[in-house]
C-alpha cells in the first residue's frame, strides 16, 4: 500500500490519502505500507505528540518500505527571516500552506525521532520552500 499523509491532496492519484491519524491507524495494518509520504503531517500535531505520531507511522512500514518526511524547518525559516532574504508573503505561504500548523520542527529533531530499525537514506533542505526532507527505509 502506497500512502500519502497530509492535509493537502496528493499530486499522485495512486496514493492512499489520509489526513488524520485515527483513520490512518484504523485503515492501514501494521507492516502493510510499501511507501509513505508525510507531507507536513507531523507539524499538524502539537510538538509534544510528534514523536508518537511518527512512531505510529513507522509501525505501519513493511520491510523495504520507504518513508519520505517533508516538513517546514524551523532553523531554515529563521535563517531566511533573519537575513531578510525572503518575501513576507511567500514566507507566510510556506509556513501556513497546510492551514493546520500546530508545530514547527527541525531536521535534527525529526532524525532523532526516527527509530533504529530505519536507515536514514538521505537528508536535505529545499531552500526555496524552507523544507527539510528526510528519506528513510525500513531494513529490518
Amino acid at each position: 500500500m502506497r500512502i500519502y499523509l497530509s492535509q493537502s491532496e496528493p499530486e499522485d492519484g495512486s496514493l492512499e490519502h489520509f489526513t488524520n491519524v485515527a483513520t490512518f491507524s484504523r485503515d492501514v495494518m501494521d507492516s502493510e505500507a510499501t511507501n509513505i509520504v508525510c507531507d507536513r503531517f507531523l507539524s499538524s500535531f502539537p510538538y509534544s505528540q510528534g514523536e508518537a505520531v511518527l512512531g505510529l507511522v513507522m509501525q505501519k512500514m513493511r520491510i523495504g518500505c520507504e518513508l519520505i518526511i517533508m516538513e517546514p524547518d524551523f532553523y531554515l525559516i529563521s535563517k531566511h527571516i533573519f537575513q531578510d532574504n525572503i518575501d513576507e508573503k511567500l514566507m507566510n505561504e510556506i509556513i501556513f500552506k497546510s492551514g493546520n500548523l500546530k508545530s514547527i520542527l527541525t531536521m535534527e529533531t525529526i532524525a532523532k525521532w526516527v527509530c533504529p530499525k530505519l536507515e536514514i537514506v538521505s537528508k536535505h533542505f529545499d531552500e526555496k520552500f524552507c523544507t527539510a526532507i528526510i528519506t528513510t527505509r525500513r531494513s529490518e
